[in-house]
């Protein structure tokens, strides 16, 4: 195995910060325009929302197989073609002339963000995990959620507002080409004692159990759950939110857009926090269920709010709801890759990622949009969110089950980690 500076790690964990930053320009960029897209082409909330849902769609069927081929052949590679499919998406989307090359430029961006969201996240837990700090590397990452956030709806909405939807739209995509030259110079993969990590595979698989198994055990499917109603939540407030802010109470798109970051900019805080103490305590689980009540009480509150009128108790509900989900997110998805084989956690984390893309980040902003467009209002949409809420953040936590991955020496023994893998089951 190479040996590397202590450094490096951290330097490779900003590099992929930055990629997963730009990946939120064609993820959620252009929808502060969204008014504005929608009496171009004229189109129906309905139509409106898929333009949205059709991006996690594809993200949501990409992860998954991105996890396991970048365990393959190194997710250095997965992350350059991803930054390169998210910016012809990009272009399509900023020249498209009628809603079917909109509707394929933004599935195009989808295969470049699913790539984008599996490939740093991975990249962040091959570099730390060996030294159990998962939990403090992916706290850092998902803090990336409110900057890219921030970036996409408020500084990128000032480009989109200066500019025009379709010329600032092109903008974002200069933007990913810089991106894309600076990772395909200094972005590395991970160095990995190969030996060791075939050997640790083939026992891990030695009692039959299959990839499939290890993504169908208890910690994963929790980890799973708990993201298709945080990635639910994450595309209504990113898609809709500013549409509702704007449209309802009569909102500078700029500010709209500003206000509805605040939802993951107050989420860094707690997002790296808990991930750092979740790496220092021996139980993950109650940190998870905390994290579910905190969003499904939000929910519910804010819920009323809206359906009251009162969109500036909205706006200061938003960054309460993003307390709970960051709270969460990063110490679910390290205990999901605490519970499963070193060789699993690239298609762990495509898998997690992938069902929250596709049924949270695909179902919602069009099912809101179809309740829109049925009882011209947003309230029955929110009231379905919060039982979805409690449900899968709050009542599936309850059945996660906390286990430690021990720290791993550089030359750790074949049945050494072997007996981590049977731990872990």
């Amino acid at each position: 195995m190479q040996t590397t500076s202590p450094a490096t790690k951290w330097v490779m964990l900003a590099l992929s910060y930055l990629v997963l930053i730009a990946c939120f320009i064609p993820y959620i960029g252009w929808s502060v325009s969204l008014l504005d897209i929608l009496d171009q082409f004229e189109l129906s909330s309905a139509q409106a929302g898929l333009l949205g849902s059709i991006t996690a769609l594809v993200g949501g069927l990409v992860l998954p197989f991105a996890g396991v081929i970048g365990d393959r052949i190194g997710i250095k590679k997965i992350i350059l073609i991803g930054i390169v499919a998210a910016l012809i998406g990009q272009l399509m989307f900023a020249w498209a002339p009628d809603y079917l090359v909109l509707m394929l430029g933004r599935a195009i961006s989808g295969l470049g963000v699913g790539l984008l969201f599996v490939g740093p996240y991975t990249m962040a837990i091959n570099w730390f995990e060996r030294e159990r700090r998962s939990g403090i590397a992916l706290g850092i990452m998902f803090t990336s959620d409110g900057i890219g956030s921030y970036l996409s709806l408020y500084a990128f909405a000032i480009v989109l507002t200066a500019f025009g939807w379709q010329t600032g739209s092109a903008i974002g995509g200069v933007f990913l080409a810089v991106v894309f030259v600076i990772a395909a110079i200094f972005l590395k993969d991970a160095p990995r004692d190969d030996a060791g990590e075939a050997a640790a595979v083939a026992d891990a698989d030695a009692d039959g159990r299959s990839t499939i198994s290890w993504l169908l055990s208890r910690n994963v499917l929790v980890a799973a759950l708990f993201f298709i109603g945080e990635w639910g939540i994450f595309a209504i407030v990113a898609v809709w939110m500013p549409t509702i802010l704007i449209e309802e109470a009569g909102w500078d798109p700029t500010l709209a857009g500003l206000l509805a970051s605040l939802y993951v900019i107050f989420g860094i805080i707690p997002s790296i926090l808990f991930g750092l103490i979740s790496d220092r305590m021996n139980r993950r689980k109650p940190l998870i269920v905390a994290a579910g009540a905190v969003m499904t009480l939000s929910m519910a509150l804010l819920t009323i709010s809206l359906a009251s009128g009162n969109y500036a108790l909205v706006a200061i509900l938003l960054p309460v709801v993003g307390l709970g989900v960051y709270t969460g997110m990063p110490v679910a998805l390290a205990l999901a890759a605490d519970s499963v084989p070193t060789g699993k956690i690239g298609a762990v984390n495509g898998f997690v990622l992938g069902i929250g893309f596709i049924v949270g980040g695909f179902v919602y902003p069009y099912v809101m949009g179809a309740v829109k467009d049925a009882t011209g209002e947003y309230t029955a949409g929110f009231v379905a969110m919060i039982v979805a809420t409690l449900l899968l953040n709050l009542v599936a936590a309850l059945f996660a089950k906390d286990v430690r991955r021990a720290p791993q020496p550089a030359a750790a023994t074949a049945a050494d980690r072997a007996s981590e893998a049977d731990t872990a089951g």
